[in-house]
C-alpha cells in the first residue's frame, strides 16, 4: 500500500507523526509492505529546518521515520518562499520542485491521500 501524508500548518506536525507512526506499526504487526511519504509545504517547511526540529520537540520522530524507509519531501517554492536552504534542513529531507505537483503525480499512482 502506498500513502501520501501532506502536511501545510505547523500545528499539525504531531498529529501527523502519530498517523504515520500508527501507520508503521500496523504495517509491521500485518507483515504489510508500505511506502510512505510526508509531503510538507507552506509554513511547515519551517520546522524542517535542524534548529527548529530541535526545539520544537519533532526532532525524534521525524529521525525515527527516515530511519523506517519513510521519505519525508519539502516544497521548493514553500523553502523559496520561507528563505530556507537546502543545507539547513535535516538530513534525509528530499526536496521536490512543487507540492501540489508532487500531490497529484503520487495521486495519479495510486497513492492514498491523507491530511490530517
Amino acid at each position: 500500500m502506498n500513502a501520501i501524508f501532506h502536511i501545510d500548518e505547523s500545528e499539525n506536525w504531531k498529529i501527523t507523526l502519530a498517523n504515520v507512526q500508527n501507520m508503521l506499526a500496523y504495517a509491521k504487526q500485518t507483515e504489510q509492505k508500505f511506502f510512505i511519504e510526508v509531503l510538507v509545504n507552506s509554513i511547515a517547511v519551517k520546522q524542517l529546518k535542524k534548529d527548529a526540529t530541535a526545539s520544537s520537540g519533532i526532532n525524534g520522530p521525524l529521525m525515527e521515520l527516515l530511519k523506517n524507509d519513510v521519505d519525508i519531501v519539502a516544497c521548493r517554492n514553500a523553502l523559496n518562499l520561507y528563505e530556507i536552504e537546502a543545507q539547513e534542513l535535516i538530513s534525509g529531507v528530499r526536496i521536490v520542485p512543487a507540492g501540489v505537483v508532487e500531490l497529484v503525480v503520487k495521486q495519479n499512482e495510486g497513492f492514498a491521500y491523507i491530511k490530517p
